[in-house]
């Protein structure tokens, strides 16, 4: 039902016709890190009850006795926190119930260093930027958010990793967890995530930078992101078990290294 490599895991849904492989970026007595693609929910949602969810193909590999997690000796894989559907990188996971709760306790103090890097539309003025606006629901609307005056404390600082003619590459720490805390804040920056057309974000299209762009004969075009562009690269925080501090990278995710080569080849800043 399911099987891992030295460093991956391969999860298949309950009908065995699709699966799809994770690579481990960290792991130890007590949790698991796994490398996220996006299109892949961290847990089900109600909202989408088609979306595949890791929550529940690791649920169905481990009562289906598979061989990564008899090895491992675990009954239980609880998440310790959701990333978004489209957002690719971390996805950190508790291997007992104690160690959930202790890593909870950690990410509800804000005690971690978490790091996203995400494309935007816009240029912003300045290399630094910090966003200090409550997060709150968008009325009548319960899977949106909106920073503003209403809602809960939430802060994020950005930091410009390079920049092209009409996007920028951005570094992101979010120093609270709120829901779609950066989604937000960066709306209300007016730099929104390309491809998020939940806050304000366009399609990548090479056709809208490419000299001499020849379209398919029957006139489509896939974008070079079809997806919010946001990727989970960094996190840090002190072993609750061990007082050692774990660091987890995972790399920037493929379909956004590709549109930073094309944006580099054909949009750079004037």
């Amino acid at each position: 039902m399911a099987s891992a490599g030295k460093n991956i895991i391969r999860l298949f849904s309950p009908d065995e016709t699709r699966s799809w492989v994770f690579p481990v970026l960290f792991e130890d007595d007590h949790y698991l890190a796994l490398d996220k693609m996006t299109h892949m929910a961290v847990s089900h949602s109600q909202l989408f009850p088609d979306r595949p969810s890791l929550d529940n193909l690791i649920r169905h590999a481990i009562g289906a006795d598979a061989r990564w997690a008899v090895k491992r000796g675990i009954r239980r894989l609880p998440f310790a926190c959701r990333i978004d559907f489209e957002t690719s990188g971390i996805a950190l996971f508790c291997k007992d119930n104690e160690a959930r709760q202790k890593v909870g306790d950690l990410l509800g103090a804000n005690e971690e260093r978490r790091e996203f890097q995400c494309l935007v539309h816009g240029t912003p003025s300045d290399d630094s930027l910090e966003v200090d606006a409550k997060i709150g629901w968008v009325r009548e609307r319960p899977e949106l958010m909106q920073a503003g005056k209403r809602g809960k404390q939430a802060r994020t600082r950005f930091e410009v990793a390079e920049r092209f003619a009409g996007f920028t590459l951005l570094n992101c720490q979010p120093e609270t967890d709120r829901k779609h805390q950066i989604r937000a804040h960066l709306q209300h920056l007016r730099l929104p995530l390309v491809g998020d057309a939940c806050y304000g974000g366009k399609l990548l299209l090479l056709s809208k930078m490419k000299p001499n762009y020849r379209p398919r004969r029957d006139g489509t075009e896939q974008p070079l992101l079809d997806r919010a562009a946001l990727h989970y690269s960094k996190l840090s925080f002190s072993h609750p078990f061990t007082g050692e501090t774990v660091a987890i990278e995972s790399p920037l995710a493929r379909d956004m290294q590709v549109a930073i080569k094309y944006l580099r080849k054909y949009s750079t800043p004037r």
